[in-house]
């Protein structure tokens, strides 16, 4: 599904909501292997595919995040950490993001090998500093917690990326929001918003209107990932507007995890009409075989979004950026006139 369509692909972007563990290249995650000794189903890339991508429609976002396994195990050293982000990155700015945020679970996505994790954010920030340079691109990092792992885990994730605000952005909470309710973090969700810190989270994508209500009166977030069930009660749909909330919504992603039923149902339009800033995303771009030309797409040739409307939406993600506003002042002006 990847899509390099001139149309899509010379739209100036902006991409807020991406996993890091989600973007390793198939042949990046053989070079790996090979070079630690790690053990895969294949070593060719067309056989390996099929154990580390997702093609078709699954039965439920938990039997998606199942599929991140050997990803995981792929983030062996630092070196191998800044290979991957490079490569991130250099594939968004082939599609002409120019503003860019990424983010990853320094607890779950090091944990693996046991890294190091201010080793493993060195690796970033040089791939960071080199995108930027090369690619002209303005780039943000994002901590996310994995609420599987437990309250202490975020508490210990939340410490972290406050002594480094100065190079991390923004702090996430992602992983199953039906076993995991909001009420478990609060408490360090709302010390990383006091220290500064943008906050963003995955709620209300496979779980209903209420958990996103649910969510906006524990910790009020500045962008809520995903959050299309929203769509399913206007009371909060009015909620998300009043108080100013990005939508960060990714189309192909929900309909691959069954969040809608089918990619023509996807209410992504319909939020926009509302009034909801809603923002267009890949999600996991490697894992789940697509782009941000291809979301794009869909928006347009599925949904029926115009391309102003995209546009529109891709100004919204620039606003709600938490890049510092003298970097994203940069990409707005020279990429993303109004």
């Amino acid at each position: 599904m990847k899509n390099f369509d001139p149309k899509y692909n010379e739209i100036p972007k902006t991409e807020i909501h991406a996993h890091l563990e989600g973007a390793i290249r198939t042949a990046t995650i053989i070079d790996i292997a090979r070079e630690h000794g790690l053990d895969l189903p294949s070593y060719e890339v067309e056989e390996l595919n099929p154990h580390v991508k997702v093609y078709d429609q699954w039965e439920n976002l938990d039997a998606v995040l199942g599929a991140f396994g050997i990803a995981q195990r792929s983030i062996a050293s630092p070196q191998a950490l800044k290979r991957i982000a490079w490569e991130f990155f250099e594939d968004s700015a082939r599609q002409n993001v120019r503003l860019l945020e990424v983010r990853f679970s320094p607890d779950w996505a090091f944990s693996g090998h046991h890294l190091d994790w201010d080793a493993a954010l060195d690796g970033i920030l040089s791939a960071k500093a080199k995108a930027e340079s090369e690619f002209g691109m303005a780039i943000g990092l994002i901590a996310i917690t994995s609420r599987s792992m437990g309250s202490q885990s975020c508490e210990k994730t939340v410490d972290w990326a406050i002594r480094h605000r100065d190079v991390i952005c923004g702090f996430d909470l992602a992983d199953s929001e039906a076993r995991h309710p909001i009420s478990e973090f609060a408490r360090p969700v709302l010390r990383a918003k006091d220290a500064g810190l943008g906050i963003t989270i995955h709620t209300g994508e496979d779980t209903p209107a209420q958990t996103v209500r649910d969510t906006i009166l524990a910790v009020e977030p500045h962008r809520i990932g995903h959050g299309i069930n929203i769509i399913e009660d206007m009371d909060v749909v009015e909620m998300v507007i009043e108080r100013g909330i990005t939508l960060e919504v990714n189309p192909w992603s929900n309909y691959l995890t069954h969040s809608v039923p089918t990619i023509e149902s996807h209410p992504l339009k319909k939020l926009f009409d509302l009034g909801v800033r809603v923002t267009i995303n890949s999600d996991d771009p490697e894992v789940l075989e697509t782009n941000l030309n291809n979301e794009y797409r869909i928006a347009h040739e599925v949904l029926g979004m115009s391309f102003e409307e995209i546009k529109k939406s891709n100004s919204f993600a620039v606003e709600a950026s938490f890049l510092p506003e003298a970097e994203k002042q940069k990409v707005r002006g020279v990429f993303l006139q109004d």
